[in-house]
């Protein structure tokens, strides 16, 4: 099957239809969640989307994230589902391929060991994994290290089967429950590095997000500031104003 050209502004449609549908099963259930990155960004900065975004970016931790995909397949409108899709982020996506550009991440709090050399093993593996699960890579946006090092993951993880890979990748994010530090465990490299505590998301407040109402951490500035800088309400040049993963 050919491969289908969708335009942005029919994925910001698209998307938005998987956001309201997951909104109302979480509220449904009770079921927390909140906008991050930038998603988030959006949300405080345009209102909505940032105009040459091209996914959305939820937040949720390990214990919310395991009841709503219990009850999100059951309950959710029929034309999505929530699939891994050999990547270590669950995303929910359209069934129908022609809409397969358009996705909302769903990005998992876990907690993180202590600090020391528990807690760098378990970013290695993680990071490991991440290099084993990638396919179809573009090694001309990485720097000569890091090509070297995504070729390298990528030839360990061939021996693999992508479920084995991403069950493993599971059960290593989740294998500690205590502690005041968490990150988001599938988060993308660099991502994944940013600790953060309970109380950054514990209160949350509702704000538009084009026609929507959804959650955002009330302490949103203190997020944002992490993420991407004390002047993240100053827009990138023009130049950097692409979609990440159009070309991809």
């Amino acid at each position: 099957m050919p491969k289908v050209e969708l335009t942005l502004e029919e994925i910001h449609a698209e998307l938005l239809e998987q956001l309201d549908d997951l909104i109302k099963v979480c509220e449904r259930h009770h079921i927390e969640y909140n906008l991050m990155c930038g998603t988030l960004l959006g949300a405080v900065r345009h209102k909505g989307f940032i105009p040459w975004d091209d996914d959305v970016d939820i937040l949720i931790t390990r214990e919310e994230f395991e009841r709503l995909r219990k009850v999100y397949p059951k309950e959710c409108d029929q034309r999505f589902e929530l699939t891994y899709l050999n990547t270590w982020t669950p995303r929910i996506m359209n069934r129908d391929p022609a809409k397969a550009a358009a996705w909302t991440d769903l990005f998992i709090l876990d907690h993180v060991p202590p600090e020391g050399i528990r807690r760098k093993w378990w970013f290695l593996r993680l990071h490991l994994l991440q290099g084993m699960l990638k396919h179809d890579v573009d090694y001309s946006r990485f720097s000569l290290k890091n090509r070297i090092l995504l070729r390298a993951t990528h030839l360990m993880g061939l021996p693999f089967t992508t479920q084995w890979k991403t069950q493993r990748y599971e059960k290593i994010s989740k294998m500690y429950t205590t502690g005041n530090d968490l990150c988001m465990s599938n988060g993308a490299f660099e991502l994944m590095m940013h600790i953060w505590h309970p109380e950054q998301f514990e209160r949350k407040i509702k704000a538009p997000f084009e026609h929507l109402q959804c959650l955002i951490p009330e302490r949103y500035d203190e997020v944002l500031t992490i993420l991407f800088g004390p002047d993240y309400m100053t827009p990138p040049p023009e130049n950097e104003r692409v979609a990440k993963h159009l070309d991809i």
